[in-house]
């Protein structure tokens, strides 16, 4: 009887560790994470599991990024058709989000071709749980915009419609991440694009370079 009791509970603990309740968050912590996504989403990561993260991943990724968001930083060509960056710049990136970074380079400098685009990308976390060891499962929405639209990133469905926002779903996504430094990393991305037919389809991956945000 005290054997059966025994494995009763040990069922109970390991049942009640996969049903942890979604966290909730400061409204700071939600902004930081629909931020910390947002890079992300923007970037059009593909998916890849825990472990799975390859240098080729990390590159277009740290370039993508680099390009909206520090756009200042890297060096233009002579011709105005596309600027470098350094493996440093990469690096740098990839340790932020991923906390390690590619284990060889194969340029020196890396060249991104300078285009102009209409598609604005976003995350917003939906929940969040704990699941120990400083890790945490995430899932959350992708969302687009048309040209020249200027949402506010954290707002709700009704608020974009109120302001007049024209703003689709384009996709889903749940994921890992772990808090280090005061800092999260992302340890697992599995995005879900929505298909055209429930969603205002994505016409380009170009975007227009930013630099304020991170």
């Amino acid at each position: 009887m005290r054997k059966i009791l025994t494995l009763l509970a040990v069922i109970m603990t390991v049942a009640s560790m996969g049903l942890a309740e979604p966290m909730q968050l400061e409204p700071a912590l939600q902004k930081n994470l629909n931020v910390f996504f947002s890079n992300f989403s923007e970037a059009h990561v593909a998916s890849f599991s825990q472990g799975a993260l390859t240098d080729q991943a990390m590159i277009d990724f740290a370039l993508r990024h680099l390009y909206l968001n520090k756009f200042k930083s890297l060096k233009p060509s002579k011709d105005g058709y596309y600027v470098t960056a350094t493996t440093e710049q990469v690096d740098t990136a990839a340790i932020k989000y991923f906390g390690q970074k590619p284990s060889q380079h194969k340029e020196k400098l890396y060249s991104i071709p300078v285009a102009d685009g209409d598609m604005f990308v976003f995350s917003q976390l939906d929940t969040l749980e704990d699941i120990g060891s400083d890790t945490f499962k995430a899932s959350g929405t992708i969302y687009s915009t048309g040209s020249g639209g200027t949402p506010d990133v954290h707002a709700t469905p009704a608020e974009w419609e109120k302001a007049g926002e024209e703003v689709s779903v384009a996709g889903k996504f749940s994921a890992l991440i772990k808090a280090q430094d005061e800092r999260h990393i992302l340890v697992e991305y599995l995005p879900t694009e929505i298909v055209a037919d429930e969603a205002t389809p994505v016409a380009s991956e170009s975007a227009t370079p930013t630099d304020n945000k991170e």
